[in-house]
């Protein structure tokens, strides 16, 4: 599955539109390939710390979901997988503009997936690494 595949790529933006819990943040799905996954999370005043910084748990939300899509990309948008574990390091402030979340699965277990993501503005500024850790369901 590339990051051409328009059906892939519209599969995951319906799924998660139709997600209660990704609903609040309005993340689009930009690209998508085998164990990678690129989310944008637009810019809000209500997703604002003061001074105009996106707050860090939209930053974790963003990594969340993408490397939960990165994953459906692997075993199926039936297949799930749940995060069981995930550090985050808060690298620069994201200020007043959108950020793009890229992730990559490392491995793919039997019982655990492993990956990163990273939260960078259009311009390549990095401004959040996340390791991630989620455990497979059956």
């Amino acid at each position: 599955m590339s990051s051409s595949d328009p059906a892939l790529l519209h599969a995951l933006q319906k799924l998660l539109d139709n997600e209660p819990f990704a609903s609040p943040w309005k993340f689009r799905v930009v690209s998508v390939g085998e164990g990678r996954c690129t989310l944008e999370l637009p810019f809000r005043d209500s997703l604002a710390r003061p001074g105009g910084i996106m707050n860090g748990p939209a930053l974790m939300a963003a990594a969340d979901c993408s490397m939960w899509l990165a994953i459906k990309s692997l075993i199926g948008i039936e297949g799930d997988a749940l995060t069981s574990e995930m550090t985050t390091a808060f690298l620069a402030p994201a200020r007043g503009e959108s950020v793009l979340c890229h992730s990559s699965v490392m491995q793919l277990g039997k019982r655990r997936i492993y990956g990163t993501a990273e939260c960078r503005n259009a311009a390549g500024k990095i401004f959040s690494h996340h390791t991630l850790t989620y455990a497979r369901l059956r």
